[in-house]
């Protein structure tokens, strides 16, 4: 049974190193518009790949999106990049 619980934390402590720091870093990243509609805005913005583990840049439309979205790079990678 002490196995069991031992493997269970060291589990647990592996699934803690993956975790993002950040929930908004895990969402899709350069999200923009609103389905088939994309508005009309052109707004500089930056967007966290967490797949790549970097911040990128998009210009985002003025619409839908998601919380994905920094109004700089730095912003991004303080709240994204470990």
């Amino acid at each position: 049974m002490k196995f069991f619980a031992v493997i269970f934390a060291v589990f647990a402590l592996i699934g803690c190193s993956f975790a993002l720091k950040d929930a908004v870093c895990g969402q899709e990243h350069s999200a923009n518009g609103m389905g088939i509609i994309q508005c009309a805005a052109f707004v500089p913005s930056w967007t966290f790949d967490a797949s790549a583990n970097k911040c990128l840049e998009f210009v985002y439309g003025g619409c839908g999106g998601n919380d994905n979205r920094f109004v700089s790079e730095q912003a991004c990678k303080q709240k994204c990049v470990e």
